[in-house]
């Protein structure tokens, strides 16, 4: 199995796990909630973050492939990946943050006294804007990656043009959204992102998947 064809599994594994990610995101309740219904957001938020915590390394592993496979000499490709490896550093951290630290910070909170609730959810607030700035992070160094490598396949080839123009475009509403405030990355509009790179990343990871070529190792 060719280098492309591993890379271009990797980005459509990865791609897959993030949208399994947003579609079993849970939402929590604005009102109070039993102890029971804490305990099962947070196994389930447990559950769709470390879905998602793989599904960036593969992301990562097909970015790198994708990057090989389409660098030349004017480096842009190789400015992507690093921008695209800054993005999972801090989705990662999101999703430790959303994934391990709030789940447990809710059960704590079950178990305390009523009376405590409020400082409780003052600290859970707290945590969720630090989540929300590695979000940003992710959102913007990661379409700023998918620009990077569409223009650098524009100018050198690579994949279809068509999906570059996409992935310049998207990217750049994503980013322009964003910056300007109207895209608030709450779980409604993560899946927005989400959606949006993943589409680049399926479409580029089958035409990597797919390109004719020999084997540079054994699978």
């Amino acid at each position: 199995m060719t280098d492309a064809r591993k890379s271009g599994i990797a980005l459509i594994a990865g791609s897959v796990g993030t949208l399994l990610t947003m579609a079993i995101h849970p939402v929590a309740s604005r009102g109070p909630m039993t102890p029971e219904q804490i305990g099962r957001l947070a196994g389930m938020s447990s559950t769709a973050h470390s879905i998602a915590m793989v599904s960036m390394l593969l992301l990562f592993l097909g970015a790198c492939g994708l990057t090989m496979c389409i660098a030349s000499g004017d480096r842009v490709a190789l400015a992507a990946i690093v921008s695209f490896g800054f993005a999972c550093v801090a989705i990662l951290m999101a999703t430790a943050v959303s994934g391990f630290m709030v789940p447990a910070i809710m059960k704590h909170m079950a178990q305390d006294a009523a009376d405590a609730a409020h400082q409780w959810q003052i600290t859970i607030y707290s945590i969720f804007q630090i989540n929300q700035a590695f979000a940003r992070i992710y959102s913007v160094a990661a379409s700023l990656a998918i620009i990077l490598w569409s223009v650098s396949a524009l100018r050198n080839g690579g994949f279809g043009r068509v999906v570059a123009v996409y992935g310049c475009i998207i990217s750049t509403l994503i980013i322009l959204g964003i910056c300007g405030g109207h895209l608030q990355l709450d779980v409604h509009g993560m899946a927005v992102v989400a959606l949006g790179q993943a589409i680049w990343l399926i479409v580029v990871g089958y035409q990597l998947w797919s390109r004719p070529g020999t084997a540079t190792s054994h699978a």
